[in-house]
């Protein structure tokens, strides 16, 4: 049941900032400079979801792993914000940053077997933001 809820609150919080936010981001971000498109968002949250089941990761740390996720995947989107006034090469550094973050909060919880599967998994997801911002 806590593992629904949280889901359910990944969902509604993602679509719940770009609902009320759609104005505010249209003005702040450049639309086709976004770090996550819309499908890739919805890929993410499914995501979360299968890989935490094929990991077989306990109700409490499948919770933490995707607040964990949850919490930076919002940092990142919010760095290409016309308010922040970041370069595009800081704006790479600091979701460089933000990934180092999560990789070893998410490595904290997992064993060795988890934490390579979750690697493997959220390069692939990564590799389309990587390749639309033109990052090696």
């Amino acid at each position: 049941m806590k593992i629904c809820l949280t889901f359910c609150l990944v969902i509604s919080v993602l679509s719940s900032s770009s609902v009320f936010a759609q104005k505010d981001n249209n003005a702040n971000v450049n639309p086709k400079s976004t770090l996550f498109t819309s499908k890739e968002k919805d890929s993410m949250q499914v995501w979360f979801y299968n890989r935490a089941t094929a990991m077989g990761l306990s109700n409490e740390i499948r919770d933490e792993y995707y607040n964990i996720i949850l919490y930076h995947s919002y940092k990142m989107k919010g760095l290409e914000k016309k308010d922040k006034g970041y370069t595009p090469e800081e704006i790479r550094t600091k979701f460089e940053g933000l990934l180092q973050k999560q990789h070893k909060e998410i490595k904290a919880i997992l064993d060795d077997e988890q934490y390579t599967f979750y690697l493997n998994t959220y390069e692939k997801l990564l590799k389309g933001v990587f390749e639309r911002k033109g990052w090696k």
